[in-house]
């Protein structure tokens, strides 16, 4: 619970204001915590987690949100990513985006109750509730503003995207090639040579020379990808 408020701040997710200041007419989103348990290929438990989510059910449609729909990698997709891959001899590494919605800024005004815990009082004495900065998770256009970005950005680095389906990316040029599947938050990474692979680090992830880069985590090589374990071994088959 407290890596993820931390997250969440360190993020700006939101700021906190007092109920007087909600305009009137405008419904405050309900929150609450979800739990969940994140697994090792082998079945063991890896951690417990925990995330603060709005309850997009309480949203109004034309005033909290519109469009809602997002895409997602396509099974096929998938499978072609992995031959692809194989056959063209590129290393698969695995990223994870922390808190990934939140990376996008939220697109209209949305107030929501502070999460159960961690709540603050302001002069009139009363709870305040936050003004979202971001797309907070559970809100309905979060997963699309999200994965907009994420287009933006890989496209701004020299990525196309494929015609067929949104998820799958491909870069060829100077540094070398590179494909990209994404699932939401998962990433799978397919480079040719190690230059290639720092390219790709040193433009996605945010540091001190790209501040507008994702706060993502390089996993390693390809290991445990949506509930599947895989191993590509020193001649790239998998």
């Amino acid at each position: 619970v407290l890596k993820e408020i931390t997250d969440l701040l360190a993020n700006k997710t939101w700021e906190s204001v007092d109920r007087s200041e909600v305009p009137a007419g405008r419904r405050i989103t309900k929150s609450r915590w979800c739990y969940d348990l994140k697994y090792l290929r082998d079945g063991t438990i890896e951690r417990f987690k925990a995330r603060f989510v709005a309850c997009g059910y309480s949203q109004i449609y034309g005033q909290d949100y519109t469009h809602s729909f997002s895409a997602t990698l396509r099974a096929t997709s998938f499978r072609t990513f992995l031959a692809v891959c194989a056959g063209r001899k590129l290393k698969i590494d695995q990223f994870d985006i922390t808190n990934a919605f939140t990376e996008a800024d939220i697109d209209t005004e949305i107030y929501v109750e502070p999460p159960k815990g961690f709540t603050t009082k302001g002069k009139d004495g009363k709870t305040q509730v936050l003004r979202l900065r971001k797309a907070l998770y559970g809100t309905k256009q979060a997963s699309r503003l999200y994965q907009q970005l994420l287009v933006r950005r890989l496209l701004d680095i020299g990525f196309k995207q494929s015609s067929h389906d949104p998820c799958v990316f491909r870069y060829v040029g100077e540094y070398g090639e590179c494909l990209v599947a994404a699932y939401v938050d998962d990433l799978l990474v397919g480079t040719n040579s190690t230059s290639t692979f720092k390219w790709f680090s040193d433009n996605f992830i945010r540091n001190n020379s790209n501040p507008q880069g994702f706060r993502a985590k390089h996993l390693g090589k390809v290991n445990y990808f949506l509930g599947m374990a895989i191993d590509q071994f020193d001649d790239f088959s998998i």
